[in-house]
């Protein structure tokens, strides 16, 4: 479920449509849970029964709230009164967006995880641990300056879908914002390293369902608490930075660019706003 919604936001990042990618978003989620674990029927009803009402609660009560923030964020960015820690702040609130999502599907996925027999479970995991070599194989190796390079690349795509084609000192912007980025690559690693560790250890222990709970908790509501404090205030710092890169860009925006900015980013609220409203 995790990945299909990430799929999700990167639609609206990428400027899909909302409406048509969040119409597909139950057959997202199966095609994701396919590429895990292969369910039986009763199995898979029930996830049917789960996901149903997962997407009605969330279309209902949930894309109010992200339209609600984004209009806030907006009108901040037009006043002139946003800065870095209030940036850092609607990061915060973004990712309680999310952990909300599994503290409310959680109750109802239990039972099915106690369902899993033993292949089911190793299916899981060894899917999760070639996810994991793929990704230290896709970092390994590469040096700052390389990482530098391709984030200043995806991120300058990034950009340029929501403000069109960037100016030489925008560029300049993000390069400088990614050469001083605190590097936490070894660190987020590590972290989901222990992650995966903790996860199997709750899916082996799963007839516990007491213990399942507690670790499902903490896993899918409460993972950055896995975290070092190193680890903490290093993303802390980077997300500020970040938010200073926004300030110093928006500041920086032609005219052209900033109706497509906003063109964009109203079409977005006004597209969750409808979502909500269909869904009372």
């Amino acid at each position: 479920m995790k990945r299909a919604l990430v799929v999700l936001m990167l639609c609206f990042l990428v400027g899909c449509s909302t409406k048509m990618s969040y119409y597909f978003l139950d057959w997202a989620i199966e095609w994701q849970l396919d590429d895990y674990v292969t369910l039986d029927r009763n199995q898979q009803h029930q996830f049917d029964v789960l996901l149903d009402d997962f997407l009605k609660w969330h279309r209902r009560e949930e894309l109010k709230r992200y339209a609600e923030q984004l209009t806030e964020l907006k009108t901040q960015l037009q006043q002139g009164t946003l800065t870095p820690a209030l940036w850092a702040e609607h990061m915060d609130r973004a990712q309680a967006h999310w952990f909300r999502l599994f503290d409310y599907g959680l109750e109802g996925l239990l039972p099915l995880i106690q369902s899993f027999n033993q292949a089911q479970v190793d299916e899981i995991i060894a899917q999760l641990r070639k996810d994991e070599a793929e990704l230290a194989e896709e970092y390994q190796g590469k040096t700052q300056e390389q990482l530098v390079k391709e984030s200043d690349k995806s991120l300058q795509e990034q950009a340029e879908k929501w403000l069109g084609k960037l100016s030489e000192r925008q560029k300049a912007l993000i390069h400088n914002s990614n050469a001083n980025r605190l590097a936490t690559l070894d660190m987020w690693l590590e972290y989901r390293h222990e992650w995966l560790r903790q996860f199997e250890q709750a899916l082996n222990q799963r007839q516990d369902a007491a213990l399942l709970r507690s670790r499902m908790t903490l896993l899918m509501t409460s993972p950055q608490r896995l975290k070092s404090e190193a680890h903490q205030q290093a993303v802390r710092q980077n997300t500020e930075n970040f938010g200073r890169l926004v300030l110093d860009i928006y500041q920086d925006l032609s005219d052209k660019q900033r109706r497509k900015l906003w063109r964009e980013y109203d079409d977005l609220i006004e597209d969750l706003r409808e979502l909500a409203a269909d869904a009372q």
